[in-house]
Formats: structure tokens, C-alpha cells, sequence
């Protein structure tokens, strides 16, 4: 039987991420992937590999997170909607997992991407891993250009990561999810 304590923890992360789930889906409402499918169904993957790999300290937040992970990039949500209903915490995450286009476009989405990965929270570096983790799922329904060059962008990033900052157990699990997945795109 589980303690109460648990049971209690459980129950708000539930809820939490149920809330979160709700304002991803009415955000991200009438957007599609390019492989086709229901744009919500992309951060409820990431936030299924969340909860795959990681299993203690601030799953909930990271959940939430992953749920709301680009509506900042590709919906009207802002950073102070995301603070009022979620937190600071939630908040910062997804503003980390955020990309700035200009940025993006002047270096490079691959080196962007790489530096940006190397300096996240390691919280926040968790959603993005598993963001790219969902990515390279469908990866094989994508053009074979596109293929090669995110295969490519990855492994730079995670080439970065292994160079630049120390790793958890859990980014390692998630890495080497994201490698056995891409290695025939390298």
C-alpha cells in the first residue's frame, strides 16, 4: 500500500500535469506536425519520455514542461501566462527549451542548438533530450536531407554536452536512446 505522503505527491502532480496538458492542447489547437499527426500529440511523448527516464527530483515540473514546452515558440501562450498558472520554475523551463529565431538563424540551428543544450538547467536539459528523443521517432517519414541534417545537429549537440558539462544518469539514458535511434542517418 502506498503511503500517504506519496499518494498526496502523486495526486498533484497528476493534477498539475493534467492542467498543463489542458493549456497545451487549447493552446496548440487546429496545429499539425509535419509528419501528419495532432501537434499535442508531440509534447505528450516528450512528457511520456520524462516520465520513462526520470523518476525523482522535480518530475512534476519537468511533466508540466514537457507538456508546454513550445507554446511559447508556436502559440500566443507568454512567459507571464506560463508564471500566473504554473510557477517560475515551470516558467524558466520552457523559456530555456524556447527557441530565439534570430539567434537560431544567424549561427546556425545545429550550433545553436548545441550552445543553448550545454547551458540549460539540467532539469530543462532533461525535456529537451526527450524533446529530441520524440523527434527522432518519426524521422524516417521525413525527407532524407532533413533526415541527415538533424542526425547531424543532434550529434553535435550531444557531442557538445559530452564536451561542455556534466551529465546525470538520466541524460545519458535518454542519450543513448537518441543515438541508437539516428545512427543510421549519421
Amino acid at each position: 500500500m502506498k503511503s500517504f505522503k506519496r499518494y498526496i505527491a502523486e495526486d498533484t502532480l497528476n493534477e498539475n500535469a493534467l492542467k498543463a496538458l489542458r493549456v497545451a492542447t487549447k493552446a496548440h489547437k487546429g496545429q499539425f506536425r509535419k509528419s501528419g499527426g495532432e501537434y499535442i500529440n508531440h509534447p505528450k511523448e516528450v512528457a511520456r519520455f520524462v516520465k520513462q527516464f526520470k523518476k525523482s527530483n522535480n518530475l512534476s515540473a519537468m511533466i508540466q514542461a514537457a507538456y508546454l514546452h513550445d507554446t511559447l515558440e508556436d502559440t500566443d501562450t507568454t512567459y507571464e501566462d506560463l508564471v500566473k498558472q504554473f510557477g517560475a520554475l515551470v516558467a524558466d523551463m520552457v523559456q530555456q527549451l524556447t527557441t530565439d529565431k534570430v539567434a537560431s538563424d544567424a549561427i546556425g540551428k545545429g550550433e545553436y542548438i548545441a550552445g543553448k543544450m550545454a547551458k540549460m538547467s539540467s532539469w530543462a536539459l532533461v525535456v529537451k533530450l526527450a524533446d529530441r528523443l520524440a523527434n527522432v521517432q518519426d524521422i524516417d517519414t521525413r525527407p532524407a536531407d532533413f533526415q541527415k541534417k538533424y542526425a547531424a545537429d543532434t550529434t553535435l549537440a550531444i557531442k557538445r554536452l559530452r564536451s561542455d558539462r556534466y551529465l546525470s544518469k538520466t541524460h545519458d539514458k535518454i542519450i543513448s536512446a537518441i543515438e541508437k535511434k539516428i545512427k543510421e542517418y549519421v
